[in-house]
């Protein structure tokens, strides 16, 4: 059921309807910030501009959030995190994935506390939210913006209204909403579909005018909620596009959540995995997708990379391993490693005969990387010898024993 078509703000008030109500508080603490000045009186505080040195690299960047052993036991016992400690550093694209129920959803709500934990503590720009009282909370909600995955959207309210709405409920004045909402539709590509509704867009769109409503007040960070779970994937690869866009061009973090892999293949810098509630992994999408450490991720990344061994394939290695006569590597490449040719030169150095049985190649992010799975013959003394000079060229080996 669309709850802004059962209940739809009376013409003429807008922000009054159901959804409006419910949504208005948090709405406003976001708008009111960046708009309203000591005085009472208003003014525009910025405007979208390009910062092109924004994201180019986040390893040393400060961190925006920090979480310390955050818990959460909801009412009945049930416990939806574990002890979470992770940084989400300024201008990083931050993914949270894992299966549905691993608490993912919960973690991103602690974020800006609509969900407040049982244990641990939320620093945001250092502050710790959890010693805030409710004015403290309500200045720091005001930079921290959040798309949905439905949108959200009042269906009795065009594009431009919609995208309106957190700007007139913190009472802004209506040259500086039109001027903003132009800048927005810009930003998103909606501008000819500014005086439409959302019965007269597509999905894909509707998430645009989300993306665009969330950036009216200017906020630090983006959360996105699922935000492409109910698109194709030729519209999810399009809203991707737009974050990297925004996050690039404007230095925002975004932090978002997802069930899939694809998605933090596509855009995200960093990755934390979460498992019932746990971290189970934490790093750089590369090193992740390279080097996976815990099951569940490897798990995961079965849906982009394929890294499992196929039936016919694992029965010939079972053979050539129950002969005696060889081992069986998978090798991990990234980067330069890739174009090595490390195999070639270890089989001729030492007297090796290598198969190649499964593999594919890749990019993250203009960083290629890849896996082969090979089985290799020959003397014992040969194979160490070989796996030491490949583990020498940057390539990572891992003994398969099946």
């Amino acid at each position: 059921m669309d709850i802004t078509q059962t209940y739809p703000n009376p013409a003429g008030h807008p922000g009054s309807g159901i959804l409006a109500r419910l949504l208005a508080p948090f709405w406003k603490e976001q708008a009111t910030a960046t708009i309203a000045n000591s005085s009472g009186n208003f003014r525009r505080e910025a405007h979208i501009e390009e910062r092109h040195d924004a994201v180019g690299s986040t390893a040393e960047a400060p961190a925006l959030f920090s979480l310390h052993g955050i818990g959460k036991t909801f009412n009945g016992g049930v416990r939806a995190l574990h002890g979470i400690d992770l940084d989400i550093r300024e201008g990083e694209i931050f993914g949270i994935i894992g299966r549905s129920g691993a608490g993912k959803s919960t973690l991103i709500r602690t974020l800006n506390q609509l969900e407040r934990p049982t244990e641990g503590r939320v620093h945001f720009e250092g502050r710790d939210l959890l010693a805030l009282d409710a004015a403290g909370l309500r200045q720091v909600r005001r930079r921290i913006g959040m798309i949905f995955q439905h949108f959200n959207l009042l269906s009795s309210r065009t594009v431009a209204g919609n995208i309106a709405l957190p700007l007139e409920l913190a009472g802004a004045p209506g040259e500086d909403i039109k001027r903003r909402v132009d800048e927005l539709l810009d930003l998103v590509g909606l501008t000819e579909q500014r005086d439409r509704h959302p019965n007269q867009i597509s999905g894909g769109q509707k998430q645009r005018v989300g993306i665009a409503r969330a950036l009216a007040t200017e906020p630090r960070v983006l959360l996105c909620d699922e935000a492409t779970s109910a698109l194709d994937p030729e519209t999810t690869q399009s809203i991707l596009g737009l974050l990297a866009d925004i996050n690039q061009r404007l230095g925002l973090t975004i932090v978002l959540i997802t069930h899939q892999m694809q998605v933090i293949k596509a855009v995200a810098h960093r990755v934390a995995v979460l498992e019932n509630g746990h971290l189970a992994e934490l790093g750089a999408v590369a090193d992740i997708f390279t080097a996976p450490k815990q099951p569940i991720t490897r798990t995961l990344l079965q849906e982009v990379i394929g890294n499992e061994i196929p039936p016919g394939v694992r029965d010939r290695a079972a053979r050539l391993l129950a002969s005696g006569e060889g081992r069986i590597w998978r090798l991990g490449f990234r980067g330069e490693s890739v174009d090595r040719p490390a195999l070639t030169e270890a089989a001729e150095r030492f007297g090796l005969k290598i198969n190649l049985l499964h593999g594919y190649i890749d990019e993250i992010q203009g960083t290629p990387f890849g896996s082969l799975v090979v089985a290799a013959s020959g003397t014992a003394e040969a194979i160490e010898a070989a796996e030491t000079f490949i583990r020498s060229q940057e390539i990572s080996l891992e003994e398969i024993r099946l």
